[in-house]
């Protein structure tokens, strides 16, 4: 999948970024959390599709495009990339619809129009035997 590609994703989750995602200073939150959420958004297919979530076998990629802090909204989209007899190779991006402050001083939260593109990676997902 091209990452600018405008298909209709496979699945979608819509998140509001809280102080449990962190653990840094400055509200900053971790690449790990994006991975999380890139796993639980490609749960939905794994369930739609068989019933099971699929278990993720590798990352063959991850960028992150920009820095994410707590009160940030994103979507996450998935969409099968590829299949093969037992695994899906799965193209994911992170969107930030609404970005918070850099400082807690009263500073508005930002709608961002068109959406920013914070992350993307491509996972492979496969089915137990």
């Amino acid at each position: 999948m091209s990452h600018a590609d405008p298909a209709t994703p496979d699945a979608t989750l819509r998140v509001r970024l809280g102080t449990g995602d962190t653990h840094y200073r400055n509200h900053l939150i971790p690449a790990a959390t994006v991975l999380r959420l890139f796993a639980d958004c490609s749960t939905e297919i794994g369930l739609r599709e068989t019933g099971h979530p699929g278990l993720l076998a590798a990352y063959e990629n991850a960028e992150f495009l920009q820095v994410l802090r707590v009160g940030d909204y994103l979507e996450i989209q998935a969409r099968v990339a590829s299949r093969g007899n037992r695994s899906r190779r799965i193209a994911l991006r992170a969107l930030r619809h609404i970005r918070a402050p850099e400082r807690d001083d009263g500073a508005p939260n930002v709608i961002c129009d068109p959406p920013e593109l914070v992350a993307r990676a491509v996972m492979i997902s496969v089915r137990p035997k």
